[in-house]
């Protein structure tokens, strides 16, 4: 068997039906893109959620008696607390701030960011706290030994705020499976038309060739070959239109964000990781597609 007829087969049908390949091309490099930038960022989710589980925090806020009065939790009543946490095998760390201390680190967060706030904000205004880190901080059973005590005004637990956070990460993730999903089924149907057009058109020359026993993986491979060229020029230009994104849009765009380890970085190493997954997946749905196409509308 000549593979040189099938590569010169190949090319040549491409280039017979070059408005409906260069439809193709683009769509398939759209799907493929989506579907790497939908990887991409469920792997920066996982990375955001890192950032800030190695941060987070669970508030333990007092009442006004204890917040008003006690200085360095020596009240019974915030030892109490106190002991029932450091004593739970769930937590890490009880670390005890006080009203004054508790404004203090409010000024400290706010003071650059946000001065009127901090202008606007009485020096009261804040309980004393306990600050707690949880060895787990998506399990907060540790904390239910105190949130009934009677001396415990609020918990705030900083974990809500990342579910919230990754949760949209988690929509615009799910947002992009499902336009490269539409983009996909577009592609398959160009594959299919493209095949059977090809197909239609050389079917003279096909019945000719089997004739003369030619094999039907011999005469069908330039149909899928041209389909796989076509996914292979489309993987191309999505990891082009990748790279350019992140220079150009992403890294600008989240510049401040990725400073402030508010969201994990989407890297060049990255792409590079993703790029040859979804390149692979591409070229073998478009030859499958091909295959399955050809079993249909090409005679036996």
């Amino acid at each position: 068997m000549k593979q040189g007829f099938v590569f010169r087969e190949a090319f040549r049908g491409l280039g017979r039906n070059i408005t409906m390949t260069i439809a193709l091309v683009i769509t398939t490099a759209i799907s493929l893109a989506l579907l790497a930038t939908g990887f991409l960022v469920t792997n920066m989710t996982e990375r955001t959620k890192e950032i800030y589980l190695d941060r987070v925090e669970v508030m333990v806020q007092f009442n006004e008696e204890i917040s008003a009065n006690d200085k360095d939790c020596s009240t019974k009543d915030c030892q109490e607390v106190r002991d029932k946490l450091q004593a739970s095998d769930g937590v890490e760390s009880v670390t005890f701030r006080s009203r004054e201390q508790s404004y203090e680190r409010f000024v400290e967060v706010f003071q650059d960011t946000d001065p009127l706030l901090v202008e606007e904000t009485s020096r009261d205004a804040l309980p004393a706290a306990l600050h707690v880190r949880l060895k787990d901080p998506l399990d907060t059973e540790p904390l239910d030994a105190v949130r009934d005590m009677k001396q415990v005004d609020t918990i705030v637990d900083q974990v809500d705020d990342l579910r919230g956070a990754t949760d949209n990460l988690d929509s615009i993730r799910n947002a992009t499976f499902l336009f490269a999903a539409i983009q996909a089924i577009a592609a398959i149907f160009l594959i299919v038309n493209m095949v059977q057009i090809a197909a239609f058109n050389r079917r003279e020359e096909i019945s000719i060739m089997r004739m003369v026993g030619a094999s039907r993986w011999y005469t069908q491979a330039p149909f899928v070959l041209e389909a796989v060229i076509a996914t292979l020029i489309g993987a191309v230009l999505s990891g082009a239109a990748l790279f350019g994104g992140k220079a150009w849009v992403i890294d600008k765009a989240l510049n401040g964000l990725y400073e402030s380890q508010l969201i994990a970085r989407v890297s060049s190493a990255d792409i590079w990781t993703v790029l040859p997954v979804v390149a692979i997946v591409g070229v073998i749905f478009a030859a499958l597609t091909a295959q399955v196409t050809l079993r249909w509308y090409v005679r036996k």
